[in-house]
């Protein structure tokens, strides 16, 4: 492979493992605020004590990581380690083979929504056991305009307070990182009119903003679709209608024990077709990453990837 360093860890003492196993690890090095990179050396030594044989395969960008990911994906690997938070997960998810990729997770980011979704462990070391000796689950996986994401998609205020968090802050991280970017953005915000279907019944409306969710929580613990199940087969949205700054900066606490949805101005929805149109071009964000703009369509692909979990 090329564009990338290779490091291969070789030492076997396969005490809980009857095979060696080859397991390909990418990684973003400036994930997470820099904590990716510390967790990744971490990681090296549990997975060589373990006995595995461990290609590292480090990104220099974002987009990079999608490229390295069909390379990997491609080749004779028994586990796909995605080291990161939802952004570097959203950003391999897009380039994996899903019919041959086993995928697994440790999570190095500053929110790593999907990951708690999931059941992973915080913990380097369980995290890396559960990648060889967990069990697979499989995972639905959800597309805006074809474009592959696993935990929440949203468009309109809260889009714009992703934007925020990744163009202007670089010294926060986790729920700090998002709720002062949510301080700063609700300042200039105003409701937008859009028109959304779900399995074609269509709508108008003002409103601050909507998600599409396949996991429950974004922004490192907000559970802003409660009732979403990674592997139900079903997609949830959550809209925002248009309310004062106030009410929406009231609820936002709310939304981390999934109580937002009581407010009256709050509605929920299930589906597996949703259609978003606008007067002008909205931003579409999903775990943490921009991948549109609309007119936009959200899809889901029931039970797509295979994903290590903890065997429990």
């Amino acid at each position: 492979m090329d564009h990338h360093r290779l490091t291969e860890s070789s030492k076997h003492s396969p005490a809980d493992y009857n095979l060696v196993m080859r397991v390909a690890v990418l990684y973003n090095p400036v994930a997470g605020r820099g904590r990716s990179a510390k967790g990744i050396r971490r990681a090296m030594g549990v997975f060589q004590n373990l006995g595995a044989k461990v290609d590292l395969v480090e990104s220099n960008s974002s987009a990079h990581l999608t490229e390295l990911a069909s390379k990997v994906s491609s080749e004779a690997y028994e586990r796909i380690v995605i080291a990161g938070g939802d952004g570097t997960l959203n950003r391999v998810l897009r380039g994996l083979n899903l019919e041959r990729t086993v995928a697994g997770l440790l999570p190095l980011g500053s929110g790593d929504d999907f990951a708690q979704a999931a059941g992973i462990p915080r913990s380097i070391t369980e995290a890396c056991k559960v990648v060889l000796n967990g069990r697979q689950r499989l995972v639905d996986v959800a597309t805006v305009n074809g474009v592959r994401y696993l935990g929440v998609a949203g468009l309109g205020f809260d889009s714009e307070v992703a934007r925020y968090a990744n163009e202007k802050i670089r010294w926060l991280r986790g729920s700090l990182l998002y709720l002062y970017a949510t301080l700063a953005v609700i300042q200039r915000f105003q409701p937008r009119s859009i028109r959304y279907s779900v399995d074609g019944v269509v709508r108008d409306e003002e409103v601050m903003f909507v998600v599409v969710g396949n996991s429950p929580r974004y922004g490192a613990g907000v559970h802003i679709a409660p009732s979403a199940r990674i592997d139900d087969g079903i997609l949830d949205m959550v809209v925002i209608s248009k309310a004062t700054k106030w009410q929406l900066l009231s609820t936002m606490p709310l939304a981390y024990k999934g109580r937002h949805v009581m407010r009256p101005f709050v509605s929920s929805h299930r589906g597996k077709d949703f259609r978003f149109e606008s007067p002008e071009p909205m931003d579409v964000y999903a775990d943490g990453e921009l991948v549109g703009h609309t007119p936009a369509t959200i899809r889901l692909e029931p039970r797509k990837l295979r994903l290590m979990v903890p065997d429990v």
